[in-house]
């Protein structure tokens, strides 16, 4: 079974402008057969960061070709991913919907999150490895 490392927004945003320490943390992890996974909520997220700095054409195309590379994967949100991000959302009240859901995702395929959040690391069992800004 392949390991998987969750990608929040944040991280995402350092993968494109090439940040340094993060594309040393993945040049270790790409050795050891891993799996790079983004909800689409995140997707969502990213686009409208990039749309709000360079504009609706060039966020188009970023993460056209963002989705279209063979580095990592959006995944839809699930039944059991929506169920178990209410219950989150009800017990860590400090998560945002989509963190909610981020979480539950991370936590139900038992993958390890690469964020630059801080109250990740505030949640129960989750595996955060944090990123500077």
């Amino acid at each position: 079974m392949k390991n998987i490392i969750f990608l929040d927004s944040g991280v995402l945003g350092l993968y494109l402008v090439k940040d340094e320490s993060l594309m040393k943390e993945l040049s270790l992890t790409i050795k050891r057969n891993i799996s790079y996974l983004s909800s689409e909520l995140n997707f969502i997220e990213l686009y409208n960061h990039i749309c709000r700095e360079k504009g609706k054409i060039s966020s188009q195309i970023i993460m056209e070709n963002l989705r279209r590379g063979t580095f990592m994967k959006f995944i839809p949100v699930t039944n059991k991913t929506s169920i178990f991000a209410g219950e989150l959302k009800c017990k860590y009240r400090f998560l945002s919907i989509v963190d909610s859901v981020v979480c539950a995702e991370v936590l139900l395929r038992k993958a390890d999150i690469y964020t630059t959040e801080t109250h990740f690391s505030k949640i129960k069992n989750l595996k955060v490895k944090k990123f500077r800004f």
